[in-house]
């Protein structure tokens, strides 16, 4: 985020006013859109719709069940605007229906096979922040409310929901506490060379979750600015390099990142010992992303791999361990460059203490799932999708479960 283009791109002939070749479905508003990117001005609206269906095992077999989100993202360049340089504005609005067949299948909130589905929410603002650049776009500040999904533990192949894996643990690492807070905070950058970010970002431990009542903001700045100083905290270590293949550099990226979370939660305890809680917690993760096979040196069409760690203490959490890998390959058959097949796996491992002391039966949850979006047009894409959930629960209640259905994405 704190790195700037090492040179500008060329201009482009105009979108058809309408049309299936035009980036987003409403076409460039007849040259209106891209004069007011001119201006500093960018807007995209986006419209997925979710039809799963457990097709055996889990709670409730069978149900299909339709949800959907909106999202409408506004950025500014205060820059171009000639308001402040080197700066720019987001506003995300969101709005959101239905829970899919998350309660059906049986998984743990970890492991939702519909990421995307949180249910009923009326139109609020997800994000809003400001970031300012220095030094030359080598450090950047970014302050607002924060999607630190966005921020920390991203992934080129397995980190939107949207347009690549649905289930939760394949979008972002289920032990790292981001995937539920959109919370007031800050995040600084710091890229001294152009293959290495520190980043270091602070959030208010007891921001709203996605299964909060509106209005979004309000318990968030209550929490923020009254009761206890909580704050969980990142720092993440971001290395990005380019091998040399024979059709072009094949990009990679591994973070490895520490967390720090003070919220103080029960510790797991023999039967008879009087209740402890403990909290100030720091833990681990890694992300890492390869292309291993690139098809050419006009795109990068290919092969890519990722994998995914994190760890943090048996004494308080529930699951202690979280691992995920996979692979995704871009324009894997002819005359489809721009089709994604992805296929990954991922399990939350129960902590011993979580078993020795609370249940006995606890272990570990493992899910795999396969997709494949078609890119019908520029701005619509088709994704049928499959998983397969081993031990839904992690407690030895259900077998498995078997999820499928089809996902729809539109730009506009």
């Amino acid at each position: 985020p704190a790195s700037a283009p090492a040179s500008q791109p060329a201009a482009r002939p105009l979108d058809p006013p309408l049309g299936l070749t035009s980036r987003a479905a409403t076409g460039d508003w007849f040259g209106l859109r891209p004069a007011l990117k001119d201006l500093g001005i960018e807007t995209q609206f986006f419209y997925n719709n979710h039809f799963l269906s457990v097709l055996d095992g889990g709670n409730t077999t069978g149900g299909g069940k339709n949800s959907a989100t909106i999202d409408w993202f506004l950025t500014f360049d205060l820059g171009k605007m000639g308001l402040i340089e080197d700066a720019d504005v987001l506003v995300q609005a969101r709005d959101g229906w239905g829970y899919s067949v998350n309660p059906y299948a049986g998984t743990t909130r970890q492991l939702d096979v519909n990421d995307d589905a949180d249910g009923k929410q009326d139109l609020y603002i997800d994000q809003l922040w400001y970031r300012q650049y220095f030094v030359d776009h080598k450090l950047a500040v970014q302050v607002g409310y924060l999607d630190f999904q966005t921020i920390v533990d991203r992934n080129a192949f397995a980190n939107s929901e949207d347009r690549q894996f649905m289930n939760t643990a394949l979008d972002n690492n289920p032990l790292v506490p981001t995937a539920a807070i959109t919370t007031l905070g800050a995040a600084v950058y710091l890229q001294p060379v152009e293959w290495y970010t520190l980043i270091v970002g602070a959030g208010n431990a007891q921001g709203p979750t996605h299964a909060a009542p509106n209005p979004w903001y309000q318990p968030d700045f209550d929490t923020t600015f009254h009761g206890h100083a909580w704050f969980v905290g990142y720092v993440e270590n971001a290395f990005s390099f380019r091998i040399p293949g024979p059709r072009g550099p094949l990009p990679g990226n591994y973070r490895f990142g520490l967390f720090y979370d003070p919220r103080p939660r029960a510790r797991f305890l023999h039967a008879g010992l009087a209740p402890d809680r403990q909290g100030d917690e720091w833990a681990f993760y890694t992300s890492c992303d390869q292309l291993l096979i690139r098809e050419n040196a006009k795109d990068e069409q290919g092969l890519g791999v990722f994998f995914r760690y994190g760890y943090r203490h048996q004494e308080i959490n529930r699951f202690s361990d979280f691992w995920s890998a996979g692979l995704s390959y871009t324009g894997l058959f002819p005359q489809r460059d721009r089709d994604v097949l992805g296929l990954g796996f991922g399990q939350l491992v129960s902590s011993d203490n979580f078993g020795r002391r609370i249940n006995r039966d606890a272990g570990e949850e493992t899910v795999y799932e396969l997709y494949y979006s078609i890119q019908v047009t520029p701005w619509l894409a088709i994704s049928p999708d499959l998983q397969y959930v081993d031990n839904p629960g992690a407690n030895d209640t259900l077998s498995h479960a078997i999820v499928g259905g089809v996902r729809v994405r539109m730009s506009f």
